[in-house]
């Protein structure tokens, strides 16, 4: 669903704890890009007249990296396809789902995206000079687990793998993304496994004695799921992790035998130390590109215990596993590398869980690949996407995330796949394609879901980046042109007014007598579209569904295509309810607002559960019953409610409820539904942040920048901020 550009969420408050005054932010932007200045019309995303995209029509337009339109360009999709005329714009009928579209062009290297019916997309083409390799980055990825027992009860009959899983089996699993796989000319995941015939273990058995004694967790895949990788195009794996040593050196050769068997390389983990280093060589179109991993997880204890068992290769010990990040070794193996290769490539796993930001020790390690001479550094571990760093010809992503495993935790459900051209040993390009882990598998995505994930890459770290049509891409030409506008609105005293930032723009300045906090939405998928490629289904992506007496569809939206129903009736005993699948992790003491709109009737209370957790598992140690107070007169009405995150606070978890009433049917409809986190008042202004809380008046400055031909994706301030 598209936001109002600029609308005001102007709300009923049930005040819990509301925000104080506090200082403005006082940075401002000082990007070297030429800027537009002024109040920007409203552009319409159409080629023509007669080219207007209809409600079931794919649409979109083509151009080269330099912004020229590609004509004669052929979009392909699974229900049809077209040709893009001489400005670069096609449009052609289709089903009611987002789907991945493919475009090919003369000259033009591929590109495949997920666009959805009734939403222009662009695509952005690198000339085909014969030199430029695409590579596809994703994040970690398994086969294990809760894959064969979801709930983790012993019971598999629910599981997407049987416990002796086909490669069939595992290609279903993949099939959503598998367009956007195949068109790079080299895909990498981490392959955070090990491989087994005998992969389901239930959790309540005994640990085998082939397992890892001592490891927190540990779990394997089944070695067809390789073939499965390979048929839907991943080309190589890294194993330089900490999961590489769960079933020990026969588990270790296993994995070896059945990748090199399926012929899928690999690297970051050997027989021994020097074998772990040894770097995975690629050649294409006369380069040759070098790839090295290792993981901080870990040497052996300083004060053994027994069984401690490093997941590293240790020659001391004569034990094989992954390569250890260590300095001396890393910067060896990178010298050896680059007598080997025209480009390095170094993935490192460490850091900490959940954590977008990369720890001390993992910020020094980069930056000794770095100087090394590494030219793309791609980190894992803390299963949870983070930002990228572009420093002299050096392109690294923090952390990559998660895209094919069973996380259960709220933040890994966003996730990206990102593509890197190099030429002649150099980063030429490098975007990011949003996706969204729902069941546990990766889908592409579109709309108001794709731009909530490119505008956190863009933002998460300082940088050339930007957003277009929900896609982040790295300005390495410093071709960017940056449109802005000021606007001064009064938010009136505390709590404030909370405004709702266009996709693709993002807050620059603010001066003024009042107070301004800047906030994201964790939720980011109340808006209740399904707006994700490849499903087959209307129903919203992350929400439990299950708990009877919800409906959805347009007739229960606010607006878009798509709203929630909770209907109850006078002789239910108890609520109607859903709630967004797992816990989102907020910050302690973090102030949030939970706004949404609501439509009730027949005299119903309509409550908002917050259930606060202190750890990602494990029951709550908290519940807060907040009825949601508006007019029951079957129109809309919008709603909010702050509060305060208890201290030593780690998730939360919504659930929207209805109670039954005295005599009849009661129903509410919800819509727009957001879990805003503030941040804290000195935060620098930043892409990631969707919502602004203004509190007293002040002019705010917006600014967007596209690359040329992306114009037409420019949006500027509706006349009436308050729609």
């Amino acid at each position: 669903m598209t936001r109002p550009l600029l609308s005001f969420l102007l709300v009923l408050t049930v005040l819990l704890s509301g925000c104080s005054n506090v200082p403005a932010p006082t940075q401002s932007l000082n990007t070297p890009v030429p800027e537009v200045v002024g109040t920007l019309p409203l552009s319409k995303v159409t080629p023509d007249s007669n080219q207007q995209a209809g409600a079931q029509d794919f649409s979109g337009r083509v151009v080269a990296l330099d912004g020229t339109p590609v004509a004669g360009a052929t979009i392909e999709s699974p229900d049809g396809t077209a040709t893009s005329d001489t400005d670069g714009w096609f449009r052609f009928s289709g089903g009611a789902f987002p789907q991945w579209l493919k475009v090919t062009a003369p000259g033009f290297i591929a590109r495949t995206r997920a666009a959805k019916p009734g939403l222009p997309v662009l695509f952005r083409l690198s000339q085909d000079d014969g030199k430029t390799i695409v590579l596809h980055f994703a994040g970690d990825t398994m086969f294990g687990r809760r894959f064969f027992d979801p709930n983790e009860d012993d019971f598999t009959t629910d599981g997407l793998l049987p416990t002796e899983p086909s490669v069939e089996d595992h290609l279903r699993l993949l099939r959503p993304v598998q367009p956007l796989l195949e068109t790079a000319d080299f895909t990498i995941v981490n392959f955070e496994t090990t491989l087994s015939e005998q992969a389901f273990t239930p959790k309540s058995a005994p640990r085998p004695v082939t397992y890892h004694p001592t490891a927190a967790y540990v779990y394997a895949s089944h070695p067809n799921s390789v073939m499965a990788l390979k048929e839907a195009g991943v080309d190589i794996v890294d194993l330089g992790h900490n999961h590489t040593y769960d079933l020990l050196e026969v588990g270790l050769n296993n994995t070896f035998s059945a990748l090199d068997q399926a012929g899928m390389l690999h690297f970051g983990a050997g027989t021994n130390e020097a074998n772990a280093w040894a770097p995975a060589i690629i050649s294409s179109k006369g380069q040759t590109i070098a790839l090295i991993g290792c993981t901080t997880l870990r040497i052996p204890l300083r004060t053994p215990i027994p069984n401690d068992i490093p997941f590293t290769a240790f020659d001391v010990l004569h034990k094989g596993g992954a390569a250890y990040c260590a300095e001396v070794a890393l910067r060896s193996a990178i010298a050896r590398a680059k007598l080997q290769a025209d480009m390095v490539v170094v993935m490192i796993h460490g850091g900490k869980e959940y954590d977008r930001n990369p720890t001390l020790k993992i910020s020094y390690l980069t930056e000794i690949a770095r100087r090394a001479g590494a030219s793309l550094i791609i980190n894992h571990q803390p299963h949870v996407v983070g930002g990228l760093t572009l420093k002299n010809e050096t392109l690294t992503a923090w952390t990559m995330g998660t895209f094919l495993a069973d996380q259960t935790v709220w933040p890994a459900l966003e996730s990206y796949m990102l593509a890197v051209h190099v030429r002649e040993g150099k980063v030429v390009r490098a975007y990011v394609e949003p996706l969204i882990i729902d069941g546990f598998l990766p889908h592409g995505l579109t709309g108001a879901l794709a731009d909530y994930v490119a505008r956190g890459a863009a933002g998460r770290t300082a940088g050339p980046y930007l957003v277009e049509s929900g896609a982040m891409e790295v300005d390495i030409q410093g071709a960017a042109v940056q449109h802005s506008y000021s606007q001064t609105w009064d938010g009136g005293a505390a709590p404030g007014m909370i405004v709702s930032v266009p996709e693709g723009q993002w807050l620059s300045r603010f001066k003024g007598t009042g107070t301004l906090l800047l906030g994201r939405d964790l939720l980011w998928v109340g808006g209740f579209e399904n707006e994700e490629a490849n499903s087959l289904t209307a129903a919203p992506p992350l929400w439990n569904l299950e708990m009877g007496n919800v409906q959805i569809g347009p007739e229960y939206a606010y607006e878009g295509q798509a709203g929630i129903r909770l209907s109850r009736g006078a002789a239910n005993t108890g609520d109607a309810m859903t709630t967004n699948l797992h816990r989102l992790l907020v910050n302690p003491s973090a102030k949030l607002s939970i706004t949404g709109m609501i439509r009730i009737n027949r005299g119903v209370t309509a409550f908002a559960q917050l259930s606060w957790y202190y750890a990602t598992e494990g029951g709550s140690f908290s519940k807060a019953f907040l009825p949601i107070e508006v007019e029951n007169d079957g129109n809309w009405h919008p709603f909010r409610i702050d509060v305060q995150a208890p201290s030593r606070t780690v998730g939360l978890g919504l659930y929207l409820r209805l109670k039954p009433p005295d005599t009849g049917t009661g129903t509410a409809d919800f819509d727009n539904v957001r879990i805003i986190q503030w941040a804290r008042p000195s935060t620098s202004f930043s892409p990631q942040y969707d919502h602004l809380l203004l509190t007293g008046s002040g002019e705010l400055t917006f600014i967007q920048q596209v690359l040329p031909g992306a114009e037409a994706w420019v949006t500027g301030p509706r006349d009436d901020p308050n729609k």
